[in-house]
């Protein structure tokens, strides 16, 4: 028998994974409707019938409408993982598994935010406050290749003629979400053959033989 601290830890533990679960489906469906209808054209209400939920729900869960599209992106973050692999990238001491955890990163946010990701990138065409959104979410993607080719170099395992702000852009451009897009939904690669591929084509791009 289980004491009556643990019940409650666990009663706890499964309240928490609900309310994380009761999130992700609010997201999902404010993603959804944002890309069907604009995000003007979207209330509150719309989101909380999308969802199955009340709006207090939303309210409680989440916050506001506006809120919403900020919570999209740090639910992208959190699902992929990038708080730890960004600790790791900052901490390693060796070049080329900073480039592999770079391409981890990225391939982790691709393929667990697909939806989210894939209803930001559609909706940011036709409203602007999902195009700030967006263009956050790519200001962030940026300030990250940035850190790397930052981290490589400080580690003087740039290849010779290569500077910082070269390294940095090939980092971006090769583990952009409209090439993780292309070799997954347009060329029909699996995320490994991908991540080996962009990994692999990095080093050799970027590091001193």
């Amino acid at each position: 028998m289980k004491s009556s601290d643990e019940q409650g830890r666990v009663a706890t533990n499964r309240r928490q994974l609900q309310a994380a679960q009761t999130r992700r489906d609010i997201i999902l469906a404010a993603t959804r409707l944002f890309t069907r209808q604009g995000y003007a054209h979207t209330s509150v209400t719309d989101i909380a019938r999308e969802a199955g939920v009340a709006v207090q729900t939303i309210y409680s869960s989440v916050g506001s409408k506006a809120r919403l599209v900020t919570a999209m992106l740090d639910e992208v973050d959190a699902l992929s993982g990038v708080p730890q692999l960004a600790a790791e990238i900052t901490r390693s001491t060796d070049a080329g598994q900073i480039i592999d955890l770079q391409t981890r990163l990225t391939r982790q946010l691709n393929e667990r935010c697909r939806d989210i990701l894939a209803g930001l990138r559609s909706a940011a065409q036709v409203d602007q406050t999902i195009a700030a959104a967006y263009a956050d979410g790519q200001a962030r993607h940026v300030a990250g290749a940035r850190r790397g080719a930052e981290r490589i170099a400080e580690l003087g395992a740039l290849r010779p003629g290569t500077d910082v702000d070269t390294a940095a852009a090939t980092i971006a451009v090769f583990l952009s979400i409209d090439a993780w897009v292309q070799f997954i939904d347009e060329h029909g690669w699996t995320f490994d053959r991908a991540e080996q591929w962009l990994s692999s084509s990095l080093r050799t791009l970027l590091l001193a033989g």
